[in-house]
């Protein structure tokens, strides 16, 4: 097999220029190139007068071909990269040739495309087409070569003729007042104008033989916000297709509203032939109110109290979304089925599932928050530390717990919901539901919305004028250790403060605060004064100021428990332990004393089968960092630890001392690991 270079020309025929037409020669010969013509710069293929040209850049053409009568067919791109010449442009495009052949099979179409099978080639007219103001989308254009050409060897030079396959539409619609922005024209009939067609290359009657499918009832031309004139050309590419007898429907989206007209073909002839240009124009088209859509919200800026928003889950690029519904899942609430959004990137409302989760912004009860209220009360987060579980779910009252603070990606759009009372987020659990958990999953969220209807004025002229309280002036904000001091000016007017520092908050009558236990880092410390008249004044805008918090040392503690000598007084053996100590850490177990024995032995026993357990929990703040238990001589420890902060379990081997070491915040609890009885006759707990 040799892989050589070949150059196809392309040389059209159609009013002495090279031109995109139907009668349209290829040749193909040694040392490399295909000419076609392109007359306007930065252009794709384009209609000048009766003249279809090729562009400046950007055409492919896909060649088929064999050798001998191989079933195995080729094909081969013509190269992206070409130039221009004598108005026409020249291509290079690489073949595989057949060592001792004595016959070779030529086809090709245009535009170019891959094709996992040669045998039977289809190509389909799109639904979804992108004109300009003087063109059809040349990707949506269609040409193949009438028949094979057949050669003994690889020629110097071959030619093809093609034949243009689709049919076009020049629809020109009058009536758009100028100056709206037309953003899609969608082309309807019975007749179904789009579809594909499906031809073979390498057999003699290419033409004859196609077949054309008519498969869909709707073009969509994309035309991006083009500006009206009042009387506008809309270029379009069908199959050939016959509409004379039907009817048509006509039905334009601008930036203002909508337009339609359904023309009844009746006794009239309108018909899309192959190769051929329908002209025809609509009039008299009828406004129609826009369908109300929620539009995805882009900029944060744009979220206020009275908007109407729902919260979905979905790809980037994907043209379905999952919303949040009102729908129970356990401690969750369920997706609804999948809608569509649009090219707009908006979902049409009446095309809403039932259960979805519809929402009116309103303000939180924390500075520069919000809640979102459906008709099922307040969306709202739950979290028990104590039994460690969470709920998503609705209720009555605007609370903390119903309280929000929204942020968004500038770019992506992602929207993060967070709330602060439990430090927890909205969250996509596992792409099955939506969920209340400690972080955000992968998944993409977003917030599309309608703008909410806007405040009237008072009917009441006497009414007090409502203002915002003065804002407070931060004096201090100090950070001495892990404690951030907070200081401000009195408002007048004001019933209380709102202080954040980082994720915690507090609400004060005076004006000062203390926040305590905060970690290293940059704080943003915001002070709100709350009105003490709400009909007079409403809350300030915050005033922020920043504060750094360094990094502070723990000092390492321990406690250092041996048995018999640190028994609680009055134990006795084969009675439950109990509380041994109570401090910083909480020392207590459910096994039993082993004490006064003839082996003996001085020390908490647990069972192997037993339900018994020794539990280590952090107080005040303090976080766990080792523990060590210790066996007396000739025993041993077979226990399990679970650290309940992170959900993580460690299995200590039967021996002599058994050591757990990491950071934990709440507790540990030791039980039997299964094979031997445990004996714990000293504990040390190391703490910071």
């Amino acid at each position: 097999m040799k892989k050589l270079v070949y150059t196809l020309t392309a040389i059209a025929a159609l009013l002495s220029s090279c031109v995109k037409s139907s009668d349209e020669q290829i040749f193909v010969e040694k040392k490399s190139t295909v000419t076609i013509e392109a007359l306007a710069a930065e252009s794709r293929t384009y209609v000048e007068g009766t003249e279809i040209h090729w562009a400046e850049k950007g055409e492919q053409l896909n060649i088929i071909y064999f050798a001998d009568e191989s079933t195995t067919r080729r094909q081969s791109a013509t190269h992206e990269d070409y130039t221009l010449k004598n108005n026409c442009a020249e291509f290079t495009a690489d073949f595989t040739t057949t060592d001792g052949a004595a016959k070779y099979t030529f086809g090709a179409f245009y535009p170019y495309a891959y094709k996992s099978t040669t045998s039977s080639v289809s190509l389909t007219v799109p639904q979804e087409q992108t004109p300009t103001e003087t063109s059809y989308d040349p990707l949506a254009d269609i040409l193949v070569s009438e028949n094979p050409v057949v050669t003994e060897t690889v020629p110097n030079k071959i030619s093809f003729k093609f034949a243009r396959m689709v049919a076009f539409a020049k629809m020109t619609l009058v009536g758009i007042p100028a100056g709206e922005k037309i953003e899609k024209v969608t082309f309807s009939s019975v007749a179904k104008p789009a579809g594909a067609v499906e031809f073979k290359v390498h057999e003699q009657g290419t033409l004859e033989n196609a077949k054309w499918y008519n498969n869909y009832e709707d073009i969509n031309l994309n035309l991006g916000g083009r500006v009206a004139t009042g009387e506008d050309t809309v270029w379009f590419v069908a199959v050939p297709t016959d509409l004379s007898g039907t009817s048509f429907t006509v039905t334009v989206v601008t930036d203002r509203t909508n337009y339609t007209k359904s023309v009844d073909l009746t006794d009239k002839k309108l018909n899309f032939e192959r190769a051929d240009v329908a002209v025809f124009r609509v009039t008299d088209l009828v406004e129609v109110e826009k369908p109300k859509a929620y539009k995805l919200m882009t900029d944060l800026a744009e979220l206020n109290a009275g908007d109407q928003v729902i919260f979905c889950t979905k790809k980037t690029a994907s043209s379905t979304a999952k919303l949040l519904s009102t729908t129970a899942d356990g401690s969750a609430l369920k997706f609804t089925s999948s809608v569509t959004v649009t090219d707009a990137l908006e979902i049409v409302a009446e095309g809403l599932p039932e259960n979805a989760a519809l929402f009116t912004v309103e303000k939180g009860v924390d500075a520069d928050t919000f809640a979102f209220k459906a008709a099922e009360g307040y969306l709202y987060g739950n979290y028990d530390s104590e039994n460690w579980t969470s709920k998503l779910s609705f209720k009555a009252d605007k609370d903390a717990e119903a309280t929000w603070q929204v942020t968004m990606s500038a770019e992506s759009y992602f929207a993060t919901l967070y709330n602060t009372l439990h430090g927890r987020y909205f969250n996509n659990y596992a792409g099955s539901k939506f969920n209340f958990a400690a972080s955000q999953s992968t998944y993409y969220y977003y917030i599309y919305y309608i703008d909410g209807a806007a405040t009237e004025e008072p009917e009441n002229p006497e009414q007090p004028v409502v203002t915002p309280l003065e804002a407070p002036v931060i004096t201090a904000a100090t950070a001495t250790g892990n404690t951030v001091t907070v200081e401000w000016t009195a408002v007048e007017g004001a019933k209380d403060y709102t202080v954040v520092c980082g994720e915690q908050s507090v609400t004060v009558t005076t004006t000062t605060a203390t926040f305590e236990n905060v970690a290293a880092g940059l704080y943003k410390v915001t002070v709100t004064a709350n009105p003490a008249d709400e009909a007079l004044h409403v809350a300030t805008k915050s005033t922020s100021f920043e504060v750094v918090v360094e990094a502070v040392t723990a000092e390492a503690q321990s406690v250092f428990l041996t048995f018999p000598a640190d028994m609680p007084e009055g134990a006795s053996s084969g009675n439950s332990v109990g509380t041994i100590y109570s401090g910083d850490v909480v020392i207590s177990s459910t096994g039993t004393w082993r004490t006064n024995k003839a082996d003996g032995r001085d020390c908490i026993y647990i069972g192997r089968t037993t339900s018994g357990e020794l539990r280590i929990e952090a107080q005040n703040g303090k976080v766990i960092t080792k523990v060590t238990l210790g066996a007396p001589v000739d025993y041993q420890i077979d226990l399990k630890a679970k650290e309940n902060d992170t959900y993580t379990t460690t299995t200590f081997a039967t021996t002599s001392v058994a050591e757990w070491t990491g950071e934990c915040k709440s507790r540990i609890v030791f039980t039997p690991a299964g094979s031997s009885h445990s004996n714990i006759e000293s504990i040390t707990v190391e703490y910071k």
